[in-house]
């Protein structure tokens, strides 16, 4: 074997050392290559996107918020979205302040605002306005057309148009029915269309869909100016889900009429009113004044002055910023965020409890003399004089302190807490609202008796109205608390649905006898107590006032008490289709539940109860006050019409000079008060003169009668038209001093002020 020379040993040295190094080169670049392809891929990948490509989302439509009846109440629409690209501006001042002059005049937009935008000339695309109405984008579009020349620093001239440095992108605009009504349940998005308050934060992610994607190349220029539209990709965003609620419209619209009405006339802080199905726990309506009102569309704008002071001034006393204070405010829902202290209404919940465990019999008395001591504690009844002899019947009617103060006690502190608990007032409801609050209870470790008088009559303690309603809703329901809710439905895109609420019981917390006695009671306290002012003819309501003295405060005159005037019911009182509450903050004048608030849930509940097609039930005496129908005399003389019409009790004006009946109002198919007003028209034209409608306010239903059969216009009664003599005019349907025809049928609303006050 030849033997290599010191020369091809050194040559067989290189040849190897040159290999190991071409070895150690190819595997430093393939580990290079799979860290940049592999390990770091995704990362280069996006680096290169964002130089090539421009990617800019497409905010999805929003799904539609339906009520019961499958009426749209809030929904998206197309609209556009305005961007300008600061990093093509760059540093050309002229250009720059031709673009911010006007976009600002066009799209009412703060010059200084547009100016800071405009010079972030890092940016390759910055938007400036969303929510953009086509008619306003036309106006951008026209300008965007519109030709820029442009000089270089070397003086070259460059003609371009401004859509080089403006685009116009689709985007979507959430708009409402009606941007005030269920506000306090709806609530709103913000700019970016993302939820903000109401359901729409509650099922934000619901609601939003997924957005869609517009990708633009872009040159090598550096500069991010986007190639011809050949080079973009579109990717269409989708719809989100819908919502349908369990709100109806026609009984949430008569639950606003009557609370604006109310907050008007008491001059509250705020008021709060709550209708559920009374067998599903369904939300058929909730509405709240003084706070929860305002403009959907506008959510930022103050709407109701007498609210934002209240708020502001309460702020500044904590030391808190009012402007924030007046929009929480003005967004919180208080029928579930608020607590209030409930009064007498609470008296129901331990009625119910003495006699679910068989405490008081009912035929046991009890003689109130005007005042108790339980506990080493005095306490007064609102009755000074005292009620006498008491049946629990009879207190819950009188709504009596010291009958259910000293019963109250015989649950003893375990007792008491069993059925607080069981009521719902130590956990939140669950309704499906988000921020929903929970009572403020005693510790129950360290109840005492004395704790247990004062919580029997509802004082000192707090909880939220729904939490009052659901409970109420169990007492008359045959005992079964069910957990409130306002989605009934979830669909998809197409209108399939997605998921749908199930009525959800709880537990049953008294036995359907108890919820049967307490029904009885409980229409006793409309038809001849306290409540007497929910009373609707033929819908027996059955229901519960009360009265609670929320704050002592020393002012310039002396002490002076503000109140919280609650009602909670629930109809008909033998089976409850719908359960109510109203509570009113701080009444002006009077303020007894049953003064101010029993009426509007009487007004309230004479149209749901019309609305359902409840049947009513009514009893002889109402129906001896009932409207009936008048006879058809359209075609017969003057005279024969004023005889038919006069025998079945009718009031009968004749207009005009002819010898025939041409029209009739009210008409033969119409209903009239019985003793009511009805117009014979003779000749053409007559049934064109007006009358100007009169103030009936502050009369009692027989001066208003005969007030109105005076003008030749008829009345239709609501209020407990057999409580006649006591009653007095609040309310009318038609204001005063507007024209109207003859025989028009006006209502209007009574409430009596006599044995209504509780607390």
């Amino acid at each position: 074997m030849a033997v290599k020379t010191s020369r091809q040993r050194m040559f067989d040295r290189s040849a190897a050392v040159t290999f190991l190094i071409c070895v150690i080169g190819v595997g430093i670049c393939i580990g290079a290559l799979f860290k940049i392809q592999i390990v770091k891929g995704e990362y280069y990948r996006e680096q290169a996107a964002s130089i090539q490509l421009d990617d800019k989302l497409v905010a999805a439509k929003r799904g539609v918020i339906y009520d019961a009846n499958m009426n749209p109440l809030a929904q998206s629409t197309y609209a556009k979205k305005i961007s300008i690209v600061p990093s093509l501006i760059g540093d050309d001042e002229k250009l720059r302040n031709i673009i911010v002059n006007k976009l600002s005049s066009i799209l009412g937009m703060d010059k200084e605002k547009l100016l800071k935008k405009c010079m972030s000339t890092n940016l390759g695309y910055e938007e400036i306005k969303h929510n953009v109405d086509n008619e306003t984008a036309d106006k951008v579009r026209e300008f965007m057309k519109k030709e820029y020349t442009k000089v270089s620093d070397n003086g070259a001239k460059t003609t371009t148009t401004y859509s080089s440095y403006i685009s116009i992108d689709p985007d979507v605009k959430r708009y409402y029915s009606n941007p005030y009504f269920a506000s306090a349940v709806l609530g709103f998005t913000g700019y970016d269309n993302t939820g903000m308050a109401g359901l729409e934060s509650k099922y934000d992610t619901d609601l939003s869909g997924v957005p869609g994607h517009i990708v633009t190349a872009k040159n090598g220029g550096g500069k991010g100016r986007q190639m011809p539209i050949e080079y973009k990709s579109v990717h269409d965003a989708t719809q989100g889900n819908s919502l349908v609620l369990t709100i109806d419209e026609y009984i949430q619209s008569y639950l606003e009429s009557a609370l604006s009405q109310a907050y008007t006339d008491t001059g509250c802080d705020t008021i709060v009113g709550i209708i559920m199905d009374s067998h599903t726990g369904a939300i058929l309506g909730m509405a709240t004044r003084g706070q929860g009102y305002y403009d959907l569309s506008s959510p930022y704008a103050v709407v109701d002055e007498r609210a934002a002071e209240m708020l502001g001034k309460a702020a500044e006393e904590n030391g808190s910023d009012p402007d924030e204070a007046v929009m929480y405010g003005q967004w919180k829902n208080i029928a579930i965020s608020s607590t209030y202290e409930p009064g007498s209404v609470f008296k129901v919940i331990t009625a119910s409890a003495l006699l679910e465990e068989d405490l008081v019999p009912l035929d046991e008395t009890y003689d109130c003399v005007g005042s108790a001591t339980v506990a080493g504690s005095l306490y007064n009844c609102h009755r000074h004089s005292g009620h006498g002899i008491q049946t629990i019947k009879d207190a819950l009617k009188n709504s009596c302190n010291p009958f259910f103060i000293t019963r109250g006690i015989r649950l003893g502190v375990d007792g008491f807490n069993k059925y607080f608990e069981s009521f719902g007032f130590l956990e939140r409801t669950g309704i499906d609202l988000p921020a929903e609050s929970n009572s403020v209870f005693f510790a129950t470790s360290k109840m005492t008796l004395s704790n247990v008088a004062s919580a029997s009559f509802g004082q000192t303690f707090n909880i939220t109205p729904i939490q009052m309603l659901t409970a109420v809703n169990a007492v008359g329901n045959g005992g079964y608390l069910v957990k409130p809710y306002v989605v009934a439905k979830m669909l998809d895109e197409d209108g399939n649905v997605i998921s749908e609420t199930k009525p959800t019981v709880k537990r049953q917390v008294i036995s359907k006898q108890t919820s049967e006695t307490m029904r009885d009671m409980m229409e006793n306290v409309v038809s001849t107590g306290t409540g007497k002012n929910a009373y609707v003819p033929g819908y027996r309501v059955a229901g519960k006032t009360g009265t609670s003295e929320k704050v002592t405060q020393t002012t310039e005159s002396g002490i002076s008490s503000t109140f919280w005037a609650s009602f909670a019911c629930f109809a008909p009182a033998n089976d409850p289709e719908v359960s109510m509450i109203i509570v009113i903050d701080n009444p002006k004048g009077a303020h007894g539940g049953g003064a101010v608030a029993a009426p509007v849930a009487g007004e309230t509940l004479s149209n749901v109860m019309e609305y359902l097609n409840v049947e009513p039930q009514y009893t002889s005496e109402e129906l001896e006050k009932m409207q009936t129908t008048a006879s058809n005399v359209v075609g017969l003389s003057p005279s024969e019409g004023r005889s038919r019409l006069s025998e079945e009790g009718f009031t009968v004006i004749v207009r005009g000079d002819g010898d025939e009946v041409l029209k009739q109002i009210p008409s033969g198919d119409q209903d009239v008060p019985t003793g009511g007003v009805i117009i014979l028209y003779t000749s053409q034209g007559a049934e064109e003169e007006t009358l100007t409608m009169p103030d009936l306010t502050g009369m009692t239903i027989l001066q208003a009668t005969n007030t109105a059969n005076a003008a030749g216009i008829n009345i239709k009664i609501s209020g407990n038209s057999l409580l006649e003599s006591e009653l007095t005019a609040y309310k009318q349907s038609i204001e005063p001093g507007k024209e109207i025809n003859y025989g028009t049928v006006v209502t209007v609303y009574f409430k009596s002020n006599m044995g209504v006050t509780d607390f």
